[in-house]
């Protein structure tokens, strides 16, 4: 008999195997099947859930309420929504302090109110002392279709480009850095609504953009793979081309990680039509934060094979861990 393991919630290889035997040999249906971010439904709704178990709660850039707020924000966003609604439920430990909780909601309706989202409905469950690692945060979001936006893998063809919309790993690589004392001035967790960045990607790009995920756990490598593992093309990814800060990478070398894998919270991937990609990039960088966006790869008439192009141009499969580099990341 199998037992859950952490990393089964890790966004690697292993809690994708869990999904797709345990989870999708249920409840398959169109809508679910090809494991969006959010659902679009046949009435132009969209509807996102996600759970929060960040360690530590409050870190450098962000809390785990303002990343409820924008994990489930941006979930919307990525499946081609505007985000309207959320729920809060909240799993409380006994004992956790009422002062702590109460600066945690204040994150989140400061936040919702950033991104034009009113909190509506949840639920509140306290669990015995021991027993909830102090608070777990689940949201769910709605939405409402965004006109003129239609992103299907189905449309993703050859020669396509595969763009970033700023430097990457930085949520992960922060919040590595405080679990193991490292102090920086400089890097923080990039936690952000991806609003103003999806519109203006949609502004340069219309029609031409294919497809788009946010680099949460398993970083942008690891959405990528996700993104073409069952695209109708392959794609090649240029180590060199990945953006990363000068922090961010000497925290990288530092700890051991790859910041490729490395999870974000406000950056995201997205596949557009080549002659649309510079301009794409161009209006990305016109927002403050996103001006390291670039272009990171293409898509090839290669189905299924997904390669890293090596500075010295030797290419590689990409494959994806078994687990997380960094568990309970968001």
């Amino acid at each position: 008999m199998s037992k859950i393991t952490l990393a089964h919630g890790s966004g690697g290889s292993l809690q994708n195997d869990l999904i797709k035997k345990e989870i999708l040999s249920r409840f398959s249906n169109p809508l679910l099947d090809s494991l969006p971010d959010g659902a679009l439904t046949p009435e132009g709704l969209v509807i996102s859930s996600d759970s929060f178990v960040i360690t530590p709660r409050f870190f450098k850039g962000g809390n785990i309420g303002e990343l409820a707020v924008t994990g489930t924000v941006n979930d919307i966003l990525m499946a081609g929504g505007i985000p309207r609604y959320l729920t809060c439920s909240l799993i409380i430990e006994e004992g956790f302090d009422t002062d702590e909780l109460g600066l945690i909601l204040d994150s989140m309706k400061e936040c919702a109110a950033r991104c034009n989202v009113s909190i509506v409905t949840g639920d509140t469950k306290v669990v015995p002392a021991g027993m909830g690692d102090g608070l777990y945060i689940n949201t769910a979001g709605v939405g409402f279709k965004r006109p003129g936006m239609h992103l299907d893998k189905s449309r993703i063809a050859s020669s396509d480009k595969i763009i970033v919309s700023r430097s990457a790993g930085e949520h992960g690589l922060s919040i590595m850095a405080e679990r193991c004392g490292l102090e920086s001035d400089t890097l923080a967790s990039d936690c952000a609504p991806l609003t103003q960045a999806v519109e203006r990607l949609h502004a340069a790009a219309g029609e031409k953009l294919k497809f788009m995920r946010d680099a949460t756990r398993g970083g942008v490598w690891g959405i990528t793979y996700e993104i073409f593992e069952n695209a109708p093309c392959g794609a090649v990814l240029d180590e060199n081309a990945l953006p990363v800060s000068p922090t961010a990478d000497a925290a990288a070398k530092l700890l051991g990680l790859d910041p490729g894998f490395a999870a974000c919270e406000g950056c995201f991937a997205a596949v557009v039509s080549a002659d649309a990609a510079q301009s794409c990039v161009d209006a990305l960088r016109t927002l403050p934060g996103n001006e390291q966006a670039a272009i990171i790869g293409e898509a090839t008439p290669d189905r299924g094979r997904i390669v890293l192009r090596s500075e010295w141009g030797a290419l590689r499969e990409l494959r994806i861990a078994s687990g997380d580099q960094l568990p309970r990341i968001c």
